[in-house]
This record gives structure tokens, sequence and C-alpha cells, in this order.
């Protein structure tokens, strides 16, 4: 097990596992930051994705998890492949001695998301999840003035997503849209605005919840609709679908307390 210490006298050192639509954010954040972190392997099972991020990236490339642990040095590896893969990919790399970053959801299910838990904790190694609308400015805004009790008591939250994902969108990747590897929409789509609620009002008392596939030839669900009660007592819902006609319409939280108001949102 590698030590858990501040690395001062290089650069840390990244691996990126999964190299489709959403690596090229982690690859331009990391050469961001190139004065304090590199890229040194990127692994997929797709020999086209592969040759594309090694040729971009100038990194070794890595056909499977299993080689990339045993031939590269990387300190932290990134997961942005299939959600249900997360788990078990997590497990692995805590193993190696290396610490996780995880693309959202951790995990498609509560155990396999606490094995994930239970395996950095054994292994000493951190476990990141990314929440990057937490960073954006106006909900840093939000949440100091929560925190700072300048809404008061916080009666009612809203989440809206209303965005659409065509029948071309899942038929692209055959993971997209089933139950164990995507999650569906609530899980997928959704997630990064239920972590803003259960972060800015949270924490989740109860909840009960309506899902449906009212469009798309798909498992999980397209369009759902969430219940919540708060530990503090207020109440919250979440409304969600997939089948907004003919675009996002939009991605929005809003907070009514006792004494403010507030919404944030945007098509997305």
């Amino acid at each position: 097990m590698r030590p858990s210490l501040p690395l001062l006298d290089r650069k840390i050192r990244f691996a990126l596992v999964g190299c489709g639509r959403i690596s090229k954010n982690h690859i331009d954040a990391l050469q961001q930051h190139a004065e304090r972190a590199e890229l040194v392997a990127v692994c997929d099972t797709q020999p086209a994705a592969l040759a594309a991020a090694v040729q971009a990236t100038g990194a070794a490339g890595f056909s499977s998890l299993d080689a990339l642990l045993a031939g590269s040095d990387a300190d932290v590896v990134v997961l942005a492949t299939p959600s249900g893969l997360h788990s078990q990919q997590a497990v692995a790399v805590a193993r190696a001695g290396r610490h996780v970053l995880s693309e959202k959801p951790m995990a498609t299910k509560f155990d396999e998301g606490m094995a994930m838990v239970r395996a950095c904790r054994d292994a000493g190694v951190k476990l990141f999840v990314v929440k990057q609308n937490r960073l954006n400015a106006t909900v840093q805004q939000v949440k100091r003035a929560i925190d700072e009790g300048r809404f008061g008591r916080i009666y009612m939250s809203t989440v809206n997503v209303f965005w659409t994902r065509p029948q071309s969108y899942y038929d692209a990747a055959p993971w997209r849209g089933r139950w164990d590897l995507d999650g569906g929409a609530f899980m997928n789509q959704a997630s990064h605005y239920v972590d803003l609620l259960d972060w800015l009002v949270g924490p989740v008392d109860s909840v009960h919840a309506y899902t449906a596939t009212l469009a798309r030839d798909i498992e999980a669900e397209d369009t759902g609709v969430m219940s919540v009660r708060l530990r503090h007592g207020g109440l919250a819902s979440v409304n969600v679908t997939m089948l907004t006609f003919p675009q996002n319409l939009e991605g929005s939280i809003t907070i009514l307390g006792e004494k403010g108001t507030v919404k944030i949102g945007g098509t997305r």
C-alpha cells in the first residue's frame, strides 16, 4: 500500500480509464494543470478510441485495466467508463494502491457503492467522485448563504431536469439505458442535480418516486418524479425527463425559504 503523503518533488501522475465522450473533459483539465499534474496512461477496450487518446495525449496506451495497473506508475486512476463498471474497477484500483477518481454516478447499486468505500478505506487510498456543479460560482454563493442562515428555515426545494436524449443517443453505445451499466435518467443524466439537492438542503430523510419508460426503447427510465422529505423537515421534489421536445429546456434547482427564494438554472 502506498503512503498517502503530499507530493512536493514531482507532478501527480494520472491514468484515464475510458476514452469516450467525457474523457476530453479530463484530458483538458489535466492540461490546464500541467505544472502540477500529468497524464501518464490511457485505457480503453475499443482500439479506435484508445488509439485516438494515445495520439491526442502522448500517454501510454493499455487495452485493459489490469494491464494499466501492472504497466503504469499512476498515482490516481480516473474511471470514465460505463457507470455500472465503476465499482469493480474502483476496488481493483484501490487494491493496487492507487487513488480512485470516479465519474458520476459512483455506482448504480447501493451495495456496490459501499464496496468502493470499503476497498479504498481498507487500502488507505482516497476515493473522489466528480461533482463539478458544486464548484459553480453561483452554487457556491447559494451554499454560503444557506449555511449562514440567509434563507432561514428551508420550506421547499424543487429540481427540474427537462432534457432530451433521442433514441440515437442510446443506440450509439450498447451500455446506455441499461439498468446494470447506465442506471436510468435519475442515476445518469440527473445525478448532478440530485447531488446538489442533497448538498445544499439535505440530508434526505425519505423518498417516494415514480419512474416510467415512456418513449425510448431502453430498460431503464426515461422519465421520473420524486418526492423527498428532508431531515430538517422541509419537502422537495425532483422532476426528470429525457423526452423534452425538441431540445434541452431546463436544468434547475429552486429553494424556497422563510426569508428568501432563489432559483439557479439554465438549459443545463
